[in-house]
């Protein structure tokens, strides 16, 4: 990611994406552990997202910690998103503007 336009928030739940939304990342214990993650967009709708390191959808994807997906909103605001596990079970959702595949995030 490009620090320069990097932004980082952090906590458990549903955490606060300036700019684009929420999101919730989570994790069971099933299977040695899945990762998984629900985004919502500041307007409610949930986001679009793709990307190599994630599968599901269309409202909860598994995810692979420290690798990055797109994530979209029906406007077109695109943001290249990495999560990383912190201690204490918190999470690091790291996030800079992308380009969604195409240049167009579709319909929902």
């Amino acid at each position: 990611m490009d620090d320069d336009n990097e932004q980082v928030v952090e906590g458990t739940g549903w955490i606060d994406m300036p700019g684009f939304g929420r999101i919730n990342p989570r994790r069971d214990n099933f299977e040695g552990g899945r990762q998984f993650f629900t985004a919502m967009t500041d307007n409610g709708e949930f986001a679009k997202a793709t990307g190599d390191s994630i599968t599901g959808g269309p409202e909860t994807f598994r995810y692979e910690p420290d690798l990055p997906f797109l994530l979209a909103d029906r406007s077109g605001r695109c943001f290249e998103v990495t999560i990383s596990f912190l201690v204490g079970g918190r999470y690091a959702v790291k996030y800079r503007p992308g380009d969604w595949p195409g240049g167009a995030t579709g319909g929902w």
